[in-house]
């Protein structure tokens, strides 16, 4: 379960960051990069989910 929960996060935190880009890119408006610091951080909880996973299996 927390190999899924892993790849969930990684994909979610990929697709924010496309999001992201894209929100910048189009909108005249300021943006906030606080938005990517929390995509950082859910990228990097699916690592150490899949990380804890695979340790677990051993």
């Amino acid at each position: 379960m927390k190999f899924l929960s892993g790849v969930i996060a990684i994909c979610c935190a990929l697709w924010l960051h496309v999001y992201l880009y894209g929100l910048e890119q189009s909108s005249s408006v300021g943006f906030n990069n606080v938005f990517n610091f929390y995509a950082f951080c859910l990228f990097s909880l699916g690592i150490v989910s899949i990380y804890l996973s695979y340790k677990e299996k051993e």
